[in-house]
């Protein structure tokens, strides 16, 4: 690769991901969350228009639950991340795939407590967009299981309560709010 993100020039027959510059993965990165949450997307609508609505959303609560599984496993071993605290918590939650395509903060108020607010969220834009009004279903359906399975792996003890959810009535503002408490 010649340029930063620029791959217009010869092939490489022996390029490595370890060969491409910080700036180009970090990109490519953000894609590749793209790609994830576009797949889920599609699958979903795919059962939907082929079966129904009720049938979608029981496969992808049974995706979800294996893909969790899978990304804490996989995630906090490569990062090394340990803990039982909302702190590691928060850690693994920066780099699930579907967070580099996610605007969020995270505040530690305390060891104990955690809040994380999503300001932009490509699902959320894509159901509004959408029209149908699924996006209070798949926050409590879907969002809330998963985040409580999430901080679970860490410590059962870690309490997980959503402050908002969708649906909202000012599309440019906040997308969801959760807290985390440690008792």
């Amino acid at each position: 690769m010649t340029e930063p993100g620029n791959y217009s020039g010869a092939f490489d027959p022996a390029l490595r991901m370890e060969d491409l510059p910080p700036e180009f993965l970090a990109r490519l990165l953000r894609i590749y969350g793209q790609f994830y949450i576009a797949i889920d997307g599609f699958w979903y609508l795919g059962v939907k228009e082929q079966l129904d609505n009720e049938t979608a959303l029981k496969v992808d609560k049974w995706a979800w639950e294996k893909a969790t599984r899978y990304e804490l496993k996989r995630l906090t071993a490569l990062a090394g991340i340990e803990g039982d605290g909302i702190d590691a918590l928060f850690k693994f939650l920066q780099l699930v795939p579907w967070m580099q395509v996610t605007e969020c903060r995270f505040e530690m108020e305390s060891p104990r407590r955690g809040i994380m607010m999503v300001t932009r969220c490509s699902i959320l834009e894509a159901l509004e967009r959408e029209g149908q009004g699924r996006e209070a279903q798949i926050s409590t359906e879907i969002d809330i299981p998963v985040m409580r399975k999430y901080a679970a792996w860490f410590n059962p003890a870690i309490k997980v309560e959503p402050l908002f959810l969708p649906p909202r009535t000012d599309r440019s503002g906040l997308c969801c709010k959760w807290e985390f408490t440690l008792e």
